[in-house]
């Protein structure tokens, strides 16, 4: 695999782990606030430096004895057919491995899932079943979404749903609707939109939900999950 960027050390991406983070390239959604253009456009990925494989397990090797694992984030991984070899390497070197993914690839995530490759998935759950074509443009089908909840929810290993507040495209309706859509489950975290970089620059424009409207949404569908909060 060829990486797009690397964070060295995060206290935040793998919950309760001393991690790493590594960011794949390309990616199969197009979702108008994404904040890492340089890993989803073609034009930008051109340009963006590359980091290979080796050079990652190189540093992982290095970093032995401090890291506890390595969160893979993109991007999104799962359109990589190296993938489960990337992982079985970083696993080679006893590190835990958290996956975060746009959930477009139900089977790759069964097989890791089934082959105890990963220890943490987070799944970003764009919309409600009708909003995802914003996203997907087309290009997968909400019920590949769908399976890939199902396959997750098995609870196998620990995972999270997660939805970003997006502005001008999701309502507390929506919200409300994603949240009948998954429940029950482990883990739902409302996210907040961020205006610094974004992949459709008229969102730069936008501003995100006030934190009052957001905590007050999170009220009504806390009962149906383990843990629900805003990041």
């Amino acid at each position: 695999m060829i990486f797009g960027g690397l964070q060295k050390t995060t206290l935040i991406d793998f919950p309760g782990k001393v991690a790493a983070t590594v960011f794949s390239l390309g990616c199969n959604f197009r979702c108008p606030y994404c904040h890492n253009p340089e890993l989803v456009l073609p034009a930008m990925i051109n340009k963006q430096p590359k980091i290979t494989e080796e050079e990652i397990v190189d540093f992982l090797k290095e970093r032995r004895g401090f890291l506890e694992g390595l969160c893979i984030t993109g991007g999104e991984p799962t359109i990589n057919p190296d993938l489960p070899n990337f992982i079985q390497k970083v696993k080679d070197l006893g590190l835990l491995v958290k996956l975060d993914t746009n959930g477009s690839f139900p089977e790759v995530l069964e097989n890791l899932i089934n082959n105890q490759s990963i220890d943490w998935i987070a799944m970003d759950i764009k919309a409600p079943p009708e909003k995802y074509e914003i996203f997907t443009q087309g290009q997968v089908k909400v019920e590949a979404i769908d399976r890939s909840i199902k396959v997750i929810k098995k609870g196998k290993i620990k995972y999270e749903f997660r939805t970003t507040l997006a502005p001008e495209i999701l309502t507390e309706k929506d919200i409300i609707a994603i949240a009948n859509w998954i429940k029950p489950a482990s883990r739902f975290y409302l996210q907040q939109f961020k205006n610094n970089k974004t992949l459709e620059t008229e969102f730069q424009n936008l501003h995100c939900w006030p934190e009052a409207r957001a905590r007050a949404l999170i009220k009504k569908i806390k009962p149906f999950f383990s843990e629900c909060n805003l990041r």
